[in-house]
C-alpha cells in the first residue's frame, strides 16, 4: 500500500515584480514529500531551489506572488491565515539555514535560542525548556553541553553552530525538516559529519527531510529521491539510484558530467552558458539555449511526464 504524502506541492509558481512587470522565478513546480524520506532539490545557483523551499513555510516576502497549492494536513499553506501558520512553523515544519552566523541571534545564549521554540510551541517553562535544550545538544553530538548552553554563537566553531541550528530545528519534533544548503560554509570533514548526523536523526525520529543542495556528491550519499530544478522549472524527478544510473534530462546529464570522477581523467565538462535571468526567460524549454540536443519542438514549453521517474523534455517522453 502506497504511503500518503506528508506534503503535496501542486503547480507552484512564484513571481516577483521587477520594474513594471511580474517575472516568474518558479514555474508550475509539483512534487510530493513522503514520510520518512530525504528529498533533495538540486540545481545551479539561481534555479529556484531556495525560494521553493521557503515557500513551503510561506516565508517569502510579501512582495512575492504565489500560485498553486501546498497541501499539508488537509489544508493549503498558501491560503492559511497567518495565525494558523505560526502554529505550524517551527513546530510541524522546521528549517535550517545555510549560514548559522546570520541565522542565530548574537546576543542570546545557545540555550536560550534552543529553548525558545519549546516555550513558544510546546508551552514549557524556561527551566524545563533548558533541560530539554541540553538533551538536544546531546542529540546533535555537541560535547560538554552544560557549558555550551551558556555560550554565545561567536564562541562556537562553524560546525558547532550548524549543529545548534539543527537542534533548534528538531526542538519540537517536526514532521518535515527543510535544510537549505546546511553544509555550504563548512569544511569537507565537518560537512560529512553534519550530513551523517542529519541522516541518523531522520532514521531515529522518522521525520522527512527536504535538502537543498548543488552538490551531487551529497545527493548520492543521503537522498532517497531527487528533484532537479533549472531556471524555475522542475526538469526531472526520480529515485536517487535511477537518477544516477539513468539520468534522462539533458540538464541532469550535463550536471553529472561536471562532477570529477576518481576512475576517469581529470577532465571537467562545464555547462556552456548560464542560467537565464527571470526577466528574460526563454519562451519554450528554459534549458534549450544551453542544450546540445535542442530542436524545433523546444520552442514550446514541455510538460513533466508522469511516473516515479518523470522528465520535462520533448526528446525524453519514454522514461518509465
Amino acid at each position: 500500500m502506497t504511503a500518503t504524502p506528508l506534503m503535496t506541492v501542486e503547480d507552484l509558481s512564484i513571481s516577483f515584480r521587477i520594474e513594471d512587470r511580474w517575472c516568474r522565478a518558479v514555474n508550475g513546480v509539483s512534487f510530493d514529500i513522503m514520510p520518512d524520506e530525504t528529498l533533495c532539490l538540486v540545481g545551479e545557483s539561481g534555479c529556484g531551489k531556495s525560494i521553493t523551499a521557503m515557500s513551503l513555510m510561506r516565508l517569502l516576502p510579501g512582495s512575492a506572488r504565489l500560485g498553486g497549492r501546498i497541501g499539508f494536513d488537509g489544508k493549503d499553506i498558501l491560503t492559511m491565515p497567518e495565525a494558523e501558520l505560526q502554529t505550524i512553523r517551527g513546530r510541524r515544519i522546521a528549517m535550517i539555514f545555510q549560514e548559522p552566523m546570520t541565522s542565530l541571534n548574537p546576543v542570546l545564549t545557545v540555550g536560550e535560542q534552543i529553548a525558545e521554540p519549546l516555550v513558544l510551541h510546546k508551552g514549557m517553562g524556561w527551566s524545563e525548556a533548558k533541560r530539554e535544550a541540553r538533551h538536544l545538544l546531546d542529540l546533535v553530538r555537541i560535547p560538554d553541553a552544560d557549558r555550551r548552553l551558556r555560550q554565545y554563537p561567536h564562541e562556537l566553531s562553524g560546525g558547532m553552530r550548524q549543529r545548534v541550528m539543527i537542534a533548534i530545528g528538531l526542538a519540537c519534533r517536526p514532521e518535515i525538516l527543510i535544510a537549505d544548503e546546511p553544509t555550504t560554509a563548512l569544511d569537507v570533514t565537518i560537512q560529512a559529519q553534519v550530513l551523517a548526523l542529519l541522516d541518523e536523526i531522520r532514521r531515529e525520529q522518522g521525520l522527512s527531510i527536504v535538502l537543498i543542495t548543488h552538490d551531487l556528491g551529497v545527493v548520492a550519499n543521503v537522498a532517497d529521491r531527487v528533484a532537479v530544478m533549472y531556471a524555475g522549472d522542475l526538469v526531472e524527478t526520480a529515485p536517487v539510484g535511477d537518477l544516477f544510473d539513468k539520468p534522462s534530462h539533458p540538464y541532469t546529464q550535463a550536471l553529472l558530467r561536471t562532477v570529477p570522477r576518481a576512475d576517469a581523467a581529470f577532465d571537467l565538462h562545464p555547462i556552456e552558458g548560464q542560467v537565464p535571468s527571470i526577466q528574460s526567460m526563454p519562451e519554450g524549454c528554459r534549458f534549450a539555449p544551453r542544450c546540445v540536443e535542442a530542436h524545433a519542438a523546444c520552442s514550446s514549453p514541455p510538460s513533466l511526464s508522469s511516473g516515479p521517474h518523470a522528465v520535462r523534455c520533448w526528446a525524453r517522453r519514454d522514461v518509465a
